[in-house]
């Protein structure tokens, strides 16, 4: 069961397990806890879970150190509207889900490596996508 997560207007979150106001930092850790957690607006009841995460990643990369370059988030960008995005996300939810497994196995080496290999893969597939 993931734990419910209420945004208020005032762009507050509500924790509403421990009954507590949180941070987007502490949603964060939450993220690499592994916690399970859905975000609703409050007078809505809306989903904006995806919102709420990209509001996270947003504030990462506008921070000193940068995970995403501007060319993957044009990739990104490129993938989304592309004929086979729906294939381009299948692959990469499969590549995330080989990294996470790797990295509860041996999170040193064995990941590393997995992520090389299936980066490796990924181009592949993505250069297979734009051939004529």
């Amino acid at each position: 069961m993931s734990r419910l997560i209420k945004k208020y207007k005032n762009r507050r979150l509500y924790d509403t397990e421990t009954s507590q106001y949180i941070t987007v930092e502490e949603l964060q850790k939450y993220v690499l806890d592994g916690l399970a957690f859905r975000v609703e607006e409050a007078t809505t009841n809306n989903d904006i879970t995806t919102a709420t995460l990209l509001q996270i990643l947003v504030e990462m990369e506008s921070g000193a150190s940068q995970f995403l370059s501007a060319d993957m988030l044009k990739q990104l960008i490129i993938a989304a509207h592309h004929p086979m995005s729906q294939a381009f996300q299948g692959g990469m939810q499969q590549m995330f889900n080989v990294m996470e497994q790797s990295m509860k196995n041996n999170p040193y080496t064995q990941a590393t490596e997995t992520l090389q290999q299936q980066m490796k893969e990924m181009a592949t597939q993505w250069q297979g996508l734009f051939k004529i």
